[in-house]
C-alpha cells in the first residue's frame, strides 16, 4: 500500500518522467495502474494521451517516438508492458532508452512494467539514476494485512469487527488480488449494511485449501478423525487428490521445521528467514507445531509417502487412500 500512496502523492506533486514498476503483487500494480490512467482521463476522457505498448511487439524506437510525441492536452502517459530488458543479450537494442533518459520529453510519463528485474542490469541502473523504481510486495506481517484489508473495507464503505478481519484472512488467504475480488462480492451480498459478519464470509466465500489443511491437521492433533476427513473431504472437492497431499506433505515439513527451531533455540521470528514462509504463516505454523510432537510428524511424513507411492502404482483409488492415510494420523 506504500506504494499507492506514493504515486497518489506524485500525481499531487508532479510525476517523475520515467517510471520503472515490478513485484510479486500483480493486483498492486493493476490498481496503481488505474489510479494512474485515471489522473490523464481527469483532464482527457477521451483517453488520447494514454498508449499502452507491448515491449514484445514494439521496438524501443517506436516506443520512444511515441513518448517524444506531443500531447494536445496536458500530459502523455506510456505504459511499456512486458519488458524484456533485464534478459542477456540485449546488445545495442537499449541504446534509443539511453538517448532519451538524458533528455526525456517533460510533458510524457514513460512507465515500465515488469514481474522482476535485475538490479545490475545497465537498463535497471539507467532507470535508477534518471526515473524512479517502485517495487510493489504484498503485505508480509499480519498487522500489514489488518492495514490493508481496513484500507480496502474503508474505500467500500464497509466495516468488519476485529476477530471477522482476522478471521476473513484465515479463511481466504492472504493474495490480494482474490482478497479484493471476494471483498467485492461480500460488498453486494450484503447491500447497504455497512458491518460485515463472518456468516458473510462463511456463506459467500470458499475457504482456500490452505486453511482447509490446516485445520485439518488441527483436527489431526486433537485426534478427532471426524472432523480431519470432514475436512480433507471439503479440500477434496476443491483440488485434485495429488495437490491435497502435496499440502499436506509441505505443511508437516514446516511443521518440523519449526519443531527443529525450537530444539535449536530459536524463535517464531526466526522461521520466515530460515524456512523461507511469511510472518503470518509462521504465526500460525508455530501455534500448531506445539500441538503434534516430533514423533507425530515423523510417522505423518512416513504415511504421506507410502500414500504418494500407492497413488501412482494404482493400489487404490486416489481419495480412498488418502482417507485412510488421515485416518491413520488421528492414531499416531
Amino acid at each position: 500500500m506504500r506504494e499507492i500512496e506514493q504515486i497518489k502523492q506524485a500525481i499531487k506533486t508532479g510525476l517523475p518522467l520515467i517510471y520503472l514498476w515490478y513485484g510479486e503483487d500483480r493486483f498492486l500494480i493493476q490498481e496503481a495502474v488505474q489510479i494512474l490512467k485515471n489522473s490523464y482521463l481527469e483532464n482527457d476522457p477521451s483517453g488520447s494521451g494514454i498508449e499502452v505498448l507491448s515491449a514484445k511487439s514494439t521496438q524501443p524506437v517506436e516506443i520512444i517516438e511515441r513518448a517524444n510525441t506531443v500531447s494536445f492536452f496536458q500530459g502523455k502517459l506510456v505504459i511499456v508492458e512486458d519488458i524484456p530488458y533485464f534478459q542477456e543479450g540485449q546488445g545495442d537494442s537499449l541504446n534509443p532508452y539511453y538517448e532519451y533518459f538524458k533528455n526525456p520529453n517533460p510533458g510524457t510519463c514513460l512507465l515500465f512494467l515488469s514481474e522482476s528485474v535485475h538490479k545490475g542490469r545497465k537498463f535497471y541502473k539507467a532507470i535508477d539514476e534518471a526515473g524512479v523504481v517502485l517495487e510493489f510486495t504484498p503485505p508480509k506481517r499480519a498487522q500489514d494485512w489488518q492495514i490493508w484489508l481496513d484500507s480496502e473495507l474503508m474505500a467500500r464503505g464497509k466495516k468488519m469487527r476485529p476477530d471477522v478481519k482476522a478471521f476473513f484472512l484465515e479463511w481466504a488467504g492472504h493474495q490480494s488480488g482474490v482478497l479484493s475480488q471476494e471483498l467485492d462480492k461480500l460488498v453486494l451480498y450484503v447491500g447497504e449494511r455497512e458491518m460485515i459478519r463472518a456468516e458473510d464470509v462463511k456463506e459467500m466465500v470458499p475457504q482456500t485449501s490452505e486453511a482447509t489443511v490446516f485445520e485439518l491437521l488441527d483436527a489431526v492433533a486433537a485426534r478427532s478423525s471426524t472432523v480431519a476427513l470432514q475436512k480433507l473431504d471439503q479440500v477434496l472437492r476443491q483440488e485434485h487428490a495429488l495437490k491435497v497431499l502435496t499440502l499436506l506433505v509441505r505443511q508437516v515439513r514446516m511443521l518440523l521445521g519449526m519443531h527443529a527451531l525450537r530444539q535449536k533455540g530459536g524463535n517464531v521470528n526466526d522461521a520466515p528467514r530460515i524456512l523461507g514462509i511469511k510472518p503470518y504463516e509462521a504465526q500460525k505454523l508455530w501455534k500448531q507445531s506445539v500441538k503434534l510432537n516430533w514423533e507425530q510428524l515423523e510417522s505423518a511424513i512416513r504415511e504421506c509417502l507410502e500414500t504418494e507411492i500407492g497413488i501412482k502404482t494404482g493400489k487404490g483409488e486416489a481419495n480412498f487412500l488418502l482417507e485412510l492415510m488421515v485416518a491413520k494420523f488421528c492414531a499416531l
